[in-house]
């Protein structure tokens, strides 16, 4: 009997088809010849009871189902953030909890450079004073230069280290960091100044946000910090919504307090539309798109994918989000 993979969401076709060679594959978002159809809810869950192995990008993962899903053997997650998954209770449990962090280091780094370059040029405004026959607004639209400005960065794991040589190499930029979690310290030659967390807030020009959702980090973007920042700072959080305080954001951004802000991610999503944040000045608001490749979607598929095969066959997956499963 072929191992049973339950699959609530969509994923690109390559990692349907390594698994399919295998594994009997329950996708219930396409229309039983691998097209995409409507996609999946909380409907299917009663799949997930039956499956050996679970692929999951937002579908939820709890104590409770892991319980009822005797079989299971391993969940994958199609993406970085784990925060759907309980992965204290997939420990517990002996099950694996594998992730692809290395999928979306490269499109989240270029999101954020592009997110910054909207805010420095004002790319958002201008286009609507175009659409909307306002073309004099250029007068008013003038931009800042990024080369020789200084770009602080919380956290720098592989997406804050990428972002930051595009910064340093591509843009001429002065990069400054703070990481909560680091222990190790830079390579001798690195271009990057580890900092603390408040000198790195009161030097940055640009601040880029690569952290993980977890205790330690909810709201660190609060109103006492965002008071610590310049008044010309503008901020980029491509990482967990939860690390920004966005109601002290807007007030800051409707005071002037802070020049401006790019987002995208938000502690709801979706965002709602009368969210203060949605009728701030100066900002940058996309749907979390920063992982969203075609590229990086086959590699999430793939890897997410090659994972499932591996726990099947006895093999450890190459990234695990709980280690302390093999103790």
């Amino acid at each position: 009997m072929r191992p049973l993979v339950f699959i609530p969401e969509p994923i690109a076709s390559c990692g349907l088809k390594l698994l399919s060679a295998v594994c009997e594959c329950v996708a219930p978002w396409t229309n039983g010849n691998g097209s995409p159809s409507s996609p999946s809810g909380n409907q299917h869950r009663e799949l997930l009871y039956e499956a050996d192995a679970v692929i999951v990008r937002l579908f939820r993962i709890t104590d409770t189902d892991m319980h009822r899903a005797t079989r299971l053997k391993i969940v994958a997650k199609h993406g970085v953030g784990t925060d759907n998954i309980d992965c204290l209770a997939a420990t517990r449990r002996r099950i694996p909890v594998a992730f692809t962090p290395n999928a979306t280091t490269d499109p989240v780094a270029e999101h954020a450079i592009a997110l910054m370059l909207a805010l420095a040029r004002n790319t958002c405004s201008a286009h609507a004073a175009v659409i909307n026959g306002d073309f004099s607004a250029r007068k008013q639209l003038q931009g800042v230069e990024l080369n020789g400005k200084i770009l602080s960065i919380i956290g720098l794991g592989r997406i804050g280290t990428r972002v930051a040589e595009i910064a340093v190499k591509g843009l001429r930029m002065k990069v400054c960091a703070y990481d909560p979690f680091r222990r190790e310290p830079l390579e001798s030659d690195s271009p990057v100044t580890l900092d603390t967390f408040e000198s790195v807030l009161r030097s940055g020009d640009f601040l880029s946000l690569h952290l993980p959702s977890a205790l330690e980090t909810k709201h660190m973007i609060n109103a006492r910090t965002l008071a610590l920042m310049k008044p010309s700072c503008r901020i980029i959080n491509t990482s967990r919504g939860a690390v920004v305080d966005e109601l002290a954001l807007a007030r800051a951004l409707v005071a002037g307090t802070i020049a401006g802000a790019a987002l995208d991610v938000f502690e709801e999503e979706p965002i709602p539309p009368n969210h203060p944040l949605c009728r701030a000045p100066n900002t940058v608001l996309t749907p979390h798109i920063s992982s969203s490749t075609r590229e990086s979607l086959d590699r999430m598929s793939l890897e997410a994918a090659q994972a499932v095969l591996d726990v099947l066959g006895g093999k450890v997956p190459m990234h695990l989000a709980n280690p302390d499963v093999l103790e």
